[in-house]
Parts: C-alpha cells; sequence; structure tokens
C-alpha cells in the first residue's frame, strides 16, 4: 500500500510539473513574447528617432528679423508680432496652458508616456479617439514641421523630433515658440495677435483670467471663441483656473478673483491694414523667389527695399474707404496700382490675402484680341457680324440682349461684344489663346480649354495682380513683367533680387492695336467713366455673373506709359455693380489722385510698328474684307485707321471710280408686270419703261441695301416694251451704268423676254 501511495504521490508530482511548464509557455505566449516584441520596437524606434532632426530655421525664434523699405528708403515696419521671446512671457501665461495642455510639461523630454498610455486606454474603452496626449512640444512640432494627417508615421516622427527640440532648447524657450505659432481662430496666429485681438492688450498686460481664457480656446479656437461663444468659453476659462489652483499655480483666491472676472472682449480698434497687407505679400514674395519660408527669412537678416510709393499707397487708402456701393450692398475692393515696370507702387484690399475672381471681359483683350492682332488674324478694321452664335450649345449673349450687326473689330471691343469675342477666338484657337494668357502671367488650368475664354471665363480665376501685370504689357509694347514688390534686397554686401523675368508676351505692334481700341472704350465706350481724366488712358471693364443671374465681380483695368491701374469689386451674394459703373469711378479717382502726385504726360505714346491708313468703310463692309480708299473715296466713308506695318490693307477702293450696273428681275403674273431689285447706299435708281406710248420715269428713288418692287402696267398691243434700270454714283451723279431688259407684252401675258 505505501509503495502504491508513494507511485501515484509520483504521477501527481508529475502532473503538476507538466501543468506548470504549460501555464510557462502559456505565459509566454501571451505575455512574453508581446513584451520582447515591445522591447523590440522600442530599440528600434530609439536607434530610428536617434537619426531624426529638426530644421531650426522652421522654428519661430526670430532673432534677426529682416528690414523693410519703400520706395525712398523709408524704414517700413514689418508686424510680424506673432514672435515672442522666453523673456516676454508672463509665469501665468505659461502656467495656464501647462495646466490645461500639458501638465508634465517641466517633467518630460518632449513626450509624455504616461498621459500616452492613459489616453490609449480611453481611447480603445471609447471605441473611438476621445482624447489626445500631445504635448507642448510635440504641437510646436506639428506646427512648424509637419502636416496635420493622422497617421501612425507622422505621429512617431513628431515624438522624435520632439525629443530632439527638448535636448536642443529649454522648457521657457520651447514655450515661447508654441505661443507664437498656435492658433487663436478669428485669423490670429501666435499669443500676442490673440491678445490684442480679443483684450486689446500686450500680454504682460493679461490678467490672470485672461491668461487662463487664451489657454481655454486653443483646443477649438471656433468652438471657444469669447467672440462668438462667450458662454462656453468662460466655462472652459474656470476649468482652466480650478486646473491652474490644483496644480499649484494659483491660489484658492486667486482663482476665485479670477472667476469673477466678467469675460470682456475688446471693441476691434478701426485702424488699415493696407501698409501691413502691403509688407506681407513682399515677404511672401521675398520668400517665394529665395526658396524661404517665413521662419527663416525672420532669421534672415536681410534688407529688402520694396517699391511701395507712400503718396500713391495713400491714395489708395483714401479711395478705398470712398468706394462704398451708394446701392447699400456689402461689396468687397482691391486696387493694386503698377509702375510701367510692373513695380507695386501700391495695393490695398478688404483681404488679407490675394483673392482669385472670375475676371469676365477684361480677359479678352489678353486671351482673344491682343493674340488675334499679333497673329495677324485680324485687324481693327475687320468687317465682322455681331449676332447670335452656337458653338456646340455655346451661344452667350450680349449685354441686355442687345446684337449690334455689321460692326468690326474696334468696335466690338469698345462695347465688349461676346458673339464676337468668341469669333474671333475661334479664328485665333484655344490652345494659341491659352499660350498667350500664360506669357501675359496668366496660367490657365487643363480645364480652361473652351470657348468660355472668350468671356474671361478661368476654372481657377484671376488675381488683381495677374490681371494688372497683363495690362502693363500691353502699356509695354508686348513686354511682360511678373508684378513684384520687391525692388532688390541686400544680405549682407551681396545684392539680391534685383531684376525679375522679362518675356515678349505679343508684338508691339498686337500691343499698339489693342491701346487704341482701349483708348476708344474710354472715350465713349465701357470704360466712359474716365473720359473725364484730363490725360490719356487706355482701359477695359468686366463683370462676372453668378448662375443665378446676379454680378459676383465687376472690374477695370486700365493703363498709361506711366502706370496700370486694376479696381475689382465683388460679392459672392450678388450685386448690381458692373465693371463700368462704380468700379469705373473708383478707378477714375485713384487716377485723379495719381495725376496729383506722379509726372504723368497727357497723352499716350505711338508706336513705330503700326502705321495708320484711310480705308473705305462702305467698301469693306461691302466686300467683307478691309479695303483701303483712293482718291475717288467720299469723305463721308473714309476713315484713318492703324494697321500693323506687316498687315496692311491689301485691296483698293475701286467703288467710286465708275458706277456698277445694277441687275434687276422681271415677272408677270394676272397681267401685271413685277419689277424688283436690290440698292445700295451709295446710288441713285431710275426705273423707266418704252412702250407704245413712250418713255416714262417709274420710280426714282437712293438709299441702302433695301430691296425695291414696282407694280406696272404697260401698253405693250403686243409689241415690244423695254425697261431701263439707270444707276448713278450718288458722289458723282455724272457716272452712271444702264441696265435694259425687254419683254413682248399683251393684255393679259407675255409672249417671252426679249
Amino acid at each position: 500500500m505505501k509503495k502504491a501511495y508513494k507511485f501515484q504521490i509520483g504521477k501527481m508530482d508529475e502532473k503538476r510539473a507538466k501543468r506548470r511548464k504549460r501555464l510557462a509557455i502559456v505565459f509566454s505566449l501571451l505575455f512574453g513574447i508581446p513584451l520582447l516584441s515591445l522591447a523590440i520596437a522600442a530599440g528600434g524606434f530609439a536607434i530610428w528617432a536617434d537619426k531624426a532632426d529638426f530644421d531650426p530655421s522652421l522654428l519661430p525664434t526670430a532673432t534677426a528679423i529682416p528690414a523693410f523699405y519703400d520706395a525712398y528708403g523709408n524704414e517700413l515696419s514689418y508686424l510680424q508680432s506673432a514672435y515672442i521671446s522666453p523673456e516676454e512671457v508672463p509665469d501665468v501665461l505659461k502656467y495656464a496652458f501647462v495646466a490645461l495642455e500639458d501638465k508634465r510639461f517641466f517633467k518630460h523630454n518632449g513626450y509624455d508616456a504616461v498621459r500616452m498610455a492613459g489616453a490609449t486606454l480611453k481611447n480603445l474603452k471609447a471605441r473611438k479617439v476621445v482624447e489626445g496626449a500631445s504635448t507642448i512640444t510635440q504641437q510646436l512640432v506639428k506646427n512648424t514641421h509637419l502636416t496635420h494627417q493622422r497617421t501612425l508615421k507622422r505621429k512617431l516622427t513628431e515624438i522624435a523630433i520632439a525629443r530632439k527640440i527638448e535636448e536642443a532648447y529649454s522648457k521657457d524657450e520651447i514655450m515661447a515658440m508654441y505661443l507664437s505659432v498656435i492658433y487663436f481662430g478669428a485669423g490670429n496666429y501666435g499669443v500676442k495677435a490673440a491678445a490684442e485681438d480679443f483684450f486689446g492688450k500686450r500680454i504682460g498686460e493679461l490678467s490672470v483670467a485672461e491668461c487662463a481664457t487664451l489657454a481655454a480656446i486653443v483646443k477649438s479656437p471656433a468652438g471657444y471663441s469669447p467672440k462668438n461663444h462667450p458662454d462656453k468659453c468662460k466655462t472652459r476659462r474656470d476649468m482652466t483656473l480650478d486646473l491652474m489652483k490644483d496644480q499649484g499655480y494659483i491660489d484658492e483666491e486667486t482663482a476665485k478673483r479670477a472667476k469673477e472676472e466678467e469675460l470682456t472682449v475688446a471693441r476691434k480698434k478701426e485702424e488699415s491694414n493696407i501698409g501691413k497687407l502691403f509688407v506681407s505679400l513682399a515677404r511672401d514674395e521675398v520668400c517665394a523667389r529665395l526658396g524661404l519660408t517665413k521662419y527663416q527669412l525672420d532669421n534672415s537678416g536681410l534688407k529688402i527695399y520694396t517699391s511701395l510709393d507712400p503718396a500713391v499707397q495713400a491714395a489708395l487708402e483714401r479711395e478705398r474707404e470712398n468706394s462704398l456701393n451708394f446701392e447699400g450692398e456689402n461689396v468687397n475692393s482691391v486696387a493694386v496700382v503698377l509702375d510701367s515696370q510692373a513695380k507695386v507702387l501700391g495695393y490695398s484690399s478688404d483681404y488679407a490675402y490675394q483673392i482669385r475672381r472670375q475676371a469676365g471681359s477684361t480677359l479678352k483683350p489678353l486671351a482673344v484680341y491682343a493674340p488675334a492682332f499679333d497673329k495677324k488674324i485680324v485687324s481693327l478694321s475687320t468687317p465682322v457680324v455681331d449676332e447670335r452664335i452656337d458653338y456646340g450649345g455655346f451661344s452667350p449673349d450680349n449685354f441686355a440682349g442687345k446684337f449690334y450687326g455689321q460692326t468690326n473689330v474696334k468696335e466690338a471691343i469698345k462695347r465688349s461684344m461676346n458673339s464676337v469675342s468668341v469669333k474671333v477666338l475661334d479664328y485665333l484657337g484655344v490652345d494659341e489663346s491659352r499660350k498667350y494668357l500664360s506669357l501675359f502671367g496668366i496660367e490657365p488650368s487643363e480645364d480652361d480649354n473652351s470657348y468660355a475664354l472668350a468671356l474671361g471665363s478661368l476654372s481657377k480665376g484671376v488675381t488683381p495682380l495677374e490681371l494688372a501685370g497683363g495690362y502693363c504689357a500691353l502699356a509695354n509694347g508686348g513686354n511682360a513683367r511678373t508684378p513684384s514688390f520687391i525692388r532688390y534686397a541686400v544680405d549682407g554686401d551681396k545684392k539680391l533680387l534685383e531684376t525679375t523675368d522679362i518675356r515678349s508676351a505679343v508684338s508691339e505692334a498686337g500691343a499698339a492695336l489693342t491701346s487704341i481700341a482701349l483708348k476708344d472704350a474710354v472715350k465713349d465706350g465701357t470704360a466712359k467713366a474716365l473720359s473725364v481724366l484730363p490725360f490719356e488712358v487706355a482701359a477695359k471693364t468686366g463683370t462676372a455673373a453668378r448662375a443665378d443671374g446676379k454680378n459676383s465681380d465687376g472690374w477695370i483695368a486700365a493703363y498709361n506709359d506711366s502706370c496700370t491701374v486694376v479696381v475689382w469689386h465683388g460679392n459672392d451674394m450678388g450685386m448690381t455693380e458692373r465693371g463700368g459703373g462704380y468700379p469705373a469711378m473708383h478707378a477714375a479717382r485713384i487716377w485723379q489722385s495719381l495725376w496729383e502726385v506722379m509726372d504723368m504726360s497727357k497723352e499716350m505714346k505711338t508706336s513705330d510698328s503700326i502705321k495708320s491708313v484711310v480705308i473705305d468703310e462702305y467698301s469693306t463692309n461691302a466686300m467683307s474684307c478691309v479695303v483701303a480708299a483712293n482718291e475717288n473715296t467720299p469723305i463721308e466713308y473714309q476713315k484713318t485707321e492703324y494697321f500693323d506695318v506687316a498687315n496692311l490693307p491689301e485691296h483698293t477702293s475701286g467703288s467710286f471710280d465708275a458706277a456698277r450696273p445694277a441687275e434687276f428681275e422681271i415677272d408677270i403674273s394676272f397681267g401685271k408686270v413685277w419689277l424688283s431689285f436690290e440698292t445700295e447706299e451709295i446710288y441713285c435708281y431710275e426705273l423707266y419703261r418704252t412702250d407704245a406710248l413712250g418713255r416714262e420715269l417709274l420710280i426714282r428713288t437712293s438709299g441702302g441695301n433695301l430691296p425695291v418692287s414696282v407694280c406696272d402696267s404697260p401698253i405693250g398691243l403686243g409689241s415690244r416694251v423695254t425697261y431701263e434700270l439707270v444707276c448713278s454714283l450718288l458722289c458723282r451723279p455724272e457716272l452712271s451704268a444702264t441696265t435694259q431688259k425687254g419683254i413682248f407684252y399683251e393684255a393679259y401675258g407675255y409672249a417671252d423676254n426679249v
């Protein structure tokens, strides 16, 4: 028995040992391998992260802010107020952000592992992302180095760079950089801008409650806006104050007093941002042309000499205030002035960036007419019919549905006839139009490949600056430059950005012919509002409409030898304005101001590439091609027009050298003789009948291009009846031609024509 018992005990021990071994294996599989994998992954991440690096030039340290100067060397205010130094940050402001955003900020080395683990558990429990774990350092990295995509790789990169930044900068430096770049809503980047906008204070003047408010906004600038959602903002502010108290940054009495403080938003200061905008756009141009980020620029110490003319800028600012729509519509505006070298002398806008809008008819000279003149497809005098057309379902109307009939290209430009613009584009070709637009500095997209280009439709629209650059090229004989806010920059003893590109957009003749038509548009065309000016300008207006027919954009582009002015008015909700209305009046006031501050000649210079020719308008329309006048052309049909010296009229008039015989038709029905013929405006017509009773005048008429019908009852008596149509030139009655036809006529019919 004892031996059997011992055997049983041995068997049980063996089973326990096997069970323990199995449990050890299961435990290893469940925990050991994942832990080992995690350790390997952590080691691998540590090795990878150690190789990661950051770009100091992307961080908002602003150690060598550039200086900007106007055209006369006067320094301009560089309003890059987002940047703050560590010394500028009040402790209470710093602690408000730490308490709410990153309570272990002073302890971690860029990322908070404890917080990440807690957030992961909460997110797993909720089965969705309910809590993030980014530290202040990580948020700085995200705002300066990375995109905002939510991917694992981006998050790991963010952590790796955050660790490197923690090694290179102090906590106070990191906090200052973070506060310089975060977004507070309402266009405010950085705590300086937010403090000024929301409270009208510098950051050193903020109260404890205001510091807590700024920290409260960051999580959702729109949702916790003190302007739009004051109640939500106050609730989150008070929560921030509680956290500051709980974490020992303020005492209970301070928290209580801060909670009792009213949440008051400062009234927006009414001040012009035009000077700020010019410098901001000049900064953007410098960054683009030198391949710098704005942070790199603000550490560059460059001296940047702009083309800003203070007198011109003051005029734009003044006239912007005067450009209100008297219909009471809320209309925004942009105005830009370029000199003859496409340098920006002044720029005003209701926007803090360069807008893109539909250009309407202001694009026609650049997309259609100047290219067509350049290619010698048409001249100013080319006859064309303004009529309803249909190109594959594309059938544009003119303003008010009016079509002008027989006209010429110059009149079509002056009165902005849409069907003529489409016809000329058809002659030119859409692909050619796109090429010319690119040369003018307006880049069409792949979608811009239809006849809609003839009406100024571009899928991405055009900026006022781009449009001004195109018209400046017309003012400069077809030579285009990219508009620039910068004359040059200085880096130590080295000059940068001294020149911009120059390219031939159209021939000198093409530009000159376009300018002649656009000067006529000012005299008595769509840009007539500028005709009050005491000097010569060329101009084109344009209007773009919404799908419901209401106008959304009104433009005018005008230029002379001194400068180019473009004015845009717009309203996405719809407006009554057209380019020839308020925008043109706005532009006229700007030009008048420029006349007072600039040396401007009264007349625009002419080009040797074009030549004046007296044409015969009557013959031109009659023959559907341009015909030069001769010595016999009456004065009323003579018109002096300019032509490309390489594209002069090929035909000379002969219409008034001799009379041409006119044809007429004879028909007899019910015993009556019917005679019909077409008249021309340069002739007088006399119709005679000779029958048994002798020769008699049936009708004398003169007038233009009308059908004439005469019913006659001759006395033929079965013999010959003769009809004569005598046509004489009105201007030279001695020159005439006769057409004669005869019939055998009886009372109830005729035998035959003779």
